[in-house]
């Protein structure tokens, strides 16, 4: 089984982190309310109750249901709440909703079994009458499942906008530092064009000016990724910046012809057309260029 990457291990644990105080917090008060209540009606009816039993079976519930947790979160990053395939993740977390209901009634019993004959010197009896019981309890398990699912999905969309806010950000700040003679070039990446190999050094265009300056193509190109520009190499000696191109034309001779959105025409080999099959494709689908993507020749040609 793949391991999923660094960021997304990290991703998941600030998730869940948040989803677990949340659920302390949310859980903690519900118990002080339930267990101050139960001896609150206990003093006004005058009945024999002693008041540890209902902090007992409160807090019991509360321990279960946040050991249980890590369980629904990873049921939850499995099968995550979306729209397409709705009624499906619906019957999952259907099935999800019982088998927690379940792993936490055997839970409870267990603990309050254990808390019972060691501080109270009593046994505890659950079930009086086990399907009333069961069917109580999940009636009070499927809202508690439902409301920590509720938490996961909010967190989780939290923590998608932030880091695609982080990743525009940095994107939108991304600079190239580039040499050309004494100089220093501050270029936006996003602005590039196109990049072409001149000996030992590489004419970098962009805002309709071209830069000379002092890089390796495959350099410029390691640079040009790292700040978020998808930039391909159309032959041995250019690349180009993929979001710039609007037309590719197939030549005769098994090369391309590709216009950028300055009108900068530029040649691309034949041996990089898979590359720009994938650009026109993803040009099309997108559909946001008023300009026109052509590619006359039929995709997995390389």
């Amino acid at each position: 089984m793949t391991e999923p990457p660094p960021d997304r291990i990290e991703s998941d644990r600030r998730i869940f982190s948040r989803v677990l105080l949340l659920a302390s917090v949310f859980l903690a008060v519900i118990a002080f309310v339930n267990a101050t209540t139960l001896n609150t009606d206990a003093v006004r009816t005058g009945s024999a109750l002693d008041a540890r039993i209902p902090w007992i079976q409160e807090s019991s519930s509360v321990v279960v249901v946040l050991l249980l947790l890590p369980l629904v979160a990873l049921w939850e990053r499995r099968f995550p709440i979306a729209r397409q395939g709705l009624p499906r993740l619906l019957a999952v977390h259907v099935i999800g909703s019982i088998i927690f209901s379940a792993l936490h009634v055997a839970g409870m019993i267990l603990l309050r079994k254990a808390i019972f004959a060691s501080l109270l010197g009593q046994a505890y009896d659950f079930f009086d009458e086990p399907l009333t019981d069961l069917a109580y309890e999940y009636r009070k398990d499927v809202l508690t499942y439902a409301t920590i699912l509720l938490m996961l999905t909010l967190m989780r969309s939290i923590e998608f906008n932030r880091q695609r806010s982080q990743q525009g950000e940095q994107i939108e700040a991304a600079r190239l530092t580039l040499k050309s003679g004494g100089r220093t070039i501050l270029l936006d990446a996003q602005a590039m064009e196109w990049a072409r190999a001149a000996a030992n050094y590489v004419d970098v265009h962009a805002r309709g000016t071209t830069h000379l300056v002092r890089i390796s193509l495959t350099a410029l190109q390691a640079q040009l990724q790292a700040s978020g520009v998808d930039a391909v190499r159309v032959h041995r000696s250019w690349i180009v910046n993929r979001a710039k191109i609007v037309e590719i034309v197939p030549l005769g001779d098994g090369d391309v012809r590709i216009r950028t959105s300055d009108g900068s025409d530029i040649r691309g080999s034949r041996r990089y057309r898979h590359l720009l099959d994938n650009a026109a494709v993803e040009k099309q689908n997108a559909g946001a260029n008023p300009g026109k993507v052509r590619s006359g020749f039929p995709s997995g040609i390389a």
